[in-house]
């Protein structure tokens, strides 16, 4: 299975004293997090919850019309689960979520597209 991130970036190079820096800004906020509950894990609901507030469709920045999740997520790095992302215009995604980061009872997670 091929993985696609989703994240768009723009770049800005700043000359000081002859030397280049970049700043790259993130169009598109693709990480969220939750707070684990009493199971040690970030519920299917909560996960789809998240991933239609703070998922955009690539390009055109529109949130989700609907998201079906297959589970929730474990509170371990690399943790993941599939969903399906579905616009308002009808087209059908599938996404996974993955645990970037598990510290204490906060668990962070990214969004990336499967490829098809």
């Amino acid at each position: 299975m091929k993985y696609v991130a989703v994240s768009l970036v723009t770049a800005t190079v700043v000359a000081v004293g002859g030397f280049a820096f970049v700043a790259v800004p993130r169009l598109l906020s693709t990480e969220s997090s939750s707070t684990v509950g009493s199971t040690g894990a970030v519920s299917r609901t909560e996960v789809e919850k998240q991933v239609r507030e703070n998922y955009s469709l690539p390009l055109v920045q529109e949130k989700p019309k609907s998201v079906s999740c297959a589970g929730g997520l474990k509170a371990r790095q690399r943790d993941s689960v599939e969903c399906t992302v579905v616009s308002e215009n009808g087209k059908r995604q599938q996404i996974i979520v993955s645990v970037t980061k598990a510290q204490g009872n906060r668990v962070s997670y990214d969004y990336a597209v499967l490829e098809q």
